[in-house]
């Protein structure tokens, strides 16, 4: 969401490297999650997905409360934004553990989720209150294909909602007059 100089408008430098260190960070975990997996058992793996799985759900619930806890005002606190982030980047953390287990693909979706989040990180306000809800109902709709290996995500059309989510930031970031 630069501008073409290559500047961000209204948004600290700071606040932008720590996104995109969060998405570095959390991409490292998966190459160092891929050559752990080949030396566990298939029922250890699953177990272990099973619990991260888990984490997440309790990830997520915690950013809903905090979502709602600021739904009068519109507006999260410094410390809301500051908790927000952390769990949002703990929760990528768990979803980058599940997609080492995973696919290409998987790993691939994952990255997107990063990506996309970490743009909400940029612009936490009213406006995108509804999207990081959108977003914890994504992470959360994971189911994995045990069967195949490596593991797969199936179910619901991931990629669809995915895509969606970004055309929703995409709009928050045209209204706000930044050129990609």
């Amino acid at each position: 969401m630069k501008r073409f100089d290559g500047s961000f408008p209204n948004i600290s430098l700071q606040t932008c490297m720590h996104a995109h260190l969060c998405i570095f960070i959390n991409w490292i975990s998966v190459l160092s999650i891929l050559g752990y997996t080949m030396s566990l058992s298939k029922e250890k793996q699953i177990k272990i997905i099973i619990s991260h799985k888990n984490n997440v759900l309790k990830l997520t619930n915690r950013i809903l409360e905090i979502i709602n806890e600021s739904t009068e005002k519109w507006e999260y606190s410094d410390a809301q934004k500051l908790e927000l982030r952390q769990l949002i980047n703990e929760t990528l953390s768990e979803l980058s553990t599940i997609a080492g287990f995973c696919g290409r693909k998987e790993r691939n979706w994952v990255f997107d989720m990063a990506h996309s989040i970490s743009i909400h990180n940029v612009y936490m306000n009213r406006t995108a209150h509804h999207l990081l809800e959108f977003w914890c109902t994504m992470a959360n709709i994971i189911t994995i294909d045990f069967t195949k290996t490596p593991f797969r995500f199936f179910g619901a059309d991931i990629k669809l909602k995915l895509k969606d989510f970004e055309t929703r930031i995409k709009g928050i970031v045209d209204k706000r007059g930044v050129t990609s």
